[in-house]
């Protein structure tokens, strides 16, 4: 097994979000979470860290389909905000 962690960074309800996300992710690769530590940084936002473990070769599927998820959420919540402010 190959051991790494993700940190994030957000809101309470964007770390929920991406915590879900990578959870389900390691699943599906038939991995396990193994903990979390998280920091308050402000009202509202705060920092996680998430350990997890997956099958050997595996690692960087992991981290290229969750990147790719918060690579897209980015760019979903940019438009959303500019369409909004228009």
């Amino acid at each position: 097994m190959s051991n790494s962690f993700e940190y994030l960074q957000g809101s309470i309800v964007e770390i929920q979000k991406k915590y879900e996300i990578l959870s389900d992710i390691v699943t599906e690769y038939g991995g396990k979470i193994h903990s979390s530590q998280s920091h308050i940084i402000a009202i509202n936002n705060m920092q996680l860290v998430v350990y997890y473990e997956v099958p050997d070769g595996k690692r960087e599927e992991v981290k290229q389909k969750f990147n790719n998820f918060v690579r897209n959420q980015m760019v979903f919540k940019q438009s959303y905000s500019i369409f909004i402010h228009k």
